[in-house]
């Protein structure tokens, strides 16, 4: 059987001699024409097939090229290949480089990158530029802050004691805040070779809370943990809970001055924080409803809260019961409470915060109840159990809520118009138990 060959319609020739390249035009049976290009390499015919003539004559000058320059088969670009040249030079032109250029630089980074992602090296690098943060010195934003604590109210103790700490901290890491690593924090802490544990995680809050501040004020990345937050923290050695005596509490609430015993009183009867004490004023004890009202404002954990205010406290603190104002006029609150422990004979002179621990050992002791002791000193029981709370016998804490004043006292150097007033109202009381037995 003779095989029928294909009808071919025309014949293009790229190239001469030896590199020449012929384009056969074969009209198939569907209808379709098919473009086939022939050459011959290496002592043999060889042939290639497309179904579009312009593909096919770019193909067939590759290929003339190639056999002109000895190169090897396959080494021609088809018509996709150049889509996706042309493909890429655009996308390289958007950012005004040329093709070669961006592969150069793609290679640089990628190897520069090496074991990740370019995506992902550049996620981070936009996460984390610090040229992109408003640039403020140490200095600077310890001034804003200090100023940020005046203007919300806060106490003149805590602004004096900020100052005073950012002052020492700014002094000695100058420069740009965001440039703040955790070594010069950790560094500057360690140095401070004349203060205990205490002292440094206390310096330590004033600045992680100057860090939280700046983070705040767009000085700082936001999503990133401050150099202060990631800080080393010093361990503080347990230290012996102190408290007083039923005993040495009316010792003292006996050798104190007027203008300092409400703050012994109040401290030891309803276990209210110093500072607190300080900010509170006699509109905040509600004498006939029988509780003290510390608000959140002057509260440490910005909290307000109720606390009870028991009947040997009224007791003390009657001469003051017309009285309005802030309940504390002295300035130097602990030079007095030295002084009132040595008039005391306390032994070993005045101990640091034992009102507070007293108060919630002894009410702990006395109600069987953590979590309501906790709510009235406005800690939590964890707090508790572990600072505060020393074990004392039921019969304690009755003697301790049980201290009230002897009959006839007045507070040494009480004000000259509350004197008189608290002798009236005295009077007024034992006219009125002498009628009491007269009618009996």
């Amino acid at each position: 059987m003779i095989r029928k060959r294909k009808r071919r319609s025309s014949v293009v020739e790229i190239g001469n001699g030896p590199t020449k390249v012929k384009i056969y035009t074969i009209n198939r049976k569907d209808g379709y024409e098919q473009f086939t290009i022939a050459w011959k390499e290496g002592g043999r015919r060889r042939t290639r097939t497309f179904a579009c003539m312009d593909e096919a004559k770019m193909i067939a000058q590759q290929t003339t090229v190639r056999l002109q320059n000895g190169w090897a088969v396959g080494d021609e670009a088809t018509r996709r290949d150049l889509e996706m040249l042309r493909h890429c030079e655009g996308l390289a032109k958007r950012f005004g480089v040329t093709l070669a250029a961006a592969i150069d630089e793609w290679v640089s980074a990628r190897s520069a990158v090496e074991g990740i992602t370019l995506s992902d090296a550049v996620r981070f690098y936009q996460a984390n530029r610090s040229d992109l943060l408003v640039v403020r010195a140490t200095a600077q934003v310890a001034d804003e802050f200090v100023e940020s604590l005046r203007s919300k109210g806060v106490s003149d103790i805590y602004v004096r004691n900020a100052t005073n700490s950012l002052k020492r901290f700014s002094d000695a890491v100058a420069g740009n805040i965001a440039e703040v690593t955790v070594a010069d924090v950790n560094q500057f802490l360690t140095g401070l070779k004349k203060l205990g544990a205490v002292s440094k995680n206390g310096l330590r809050r004033n600045i992680v809370t100057m860090f939280s501040f700046a983070k705040r004020q767009g000085y700082l990345h936001p999503e990133r943990k401050t150099a202060a937050e990631l800080s080393e923290t010093f361990k503080q050695p347990e230290t012996e809970i102190q408290i007083f005596t039923p005993e040495e509490m009316e010792r003292l609430l006996l050798a104190a001055h007027a203008r300092i015993l409400p703050l012994v009183a109040i401290g030891g009867f309803a276990g209210i924080r110093s500072a607190e004490v300080a900010r509170l004023e006699w509109q905040d004890i509600k004498w006939d409803r029988g509780h003290i009202v510390i608000a959140g404002h002057k509260a440490k954990t910005a909290a307000r809260r109720i606390v009870p205010l028991p009947e040997n406290l009224k007791a003390w603190l009657a001469p003051w019961r017309d009285k309005t104002g802030p309940i504390l006029s002295i300035s130097d609150i602990s030079g007095a409470l030295g002084d009132t422990a040595v008039k005391a004979k306390i032994p070993g002179g005045w101990r640091q915060n034992a009102l507070r621990h007293s108060f919630i050992s002894y009410r702990v002791s006395m109600t069987g109840d953590v979590a309501r002791t906790s709510l009235e000193a406005g800690n939590s029981p964890k707090m508790i159990f572990r600072h505060y709370r020393e074990v004392v016998t039921q019969e304690s804490s009755a003697a301790w809520f049980a201290i009230t004043p002897p009959e006839g006292w007045q507070p040494p150097e009480l004000e000259w118009a509350l004197r008189d007033r608290w002798r009236k109202l005295a009077a007024r009381r034992s006219n009125r138990c002498v009628d009491t037995e007269d009618a009996a």
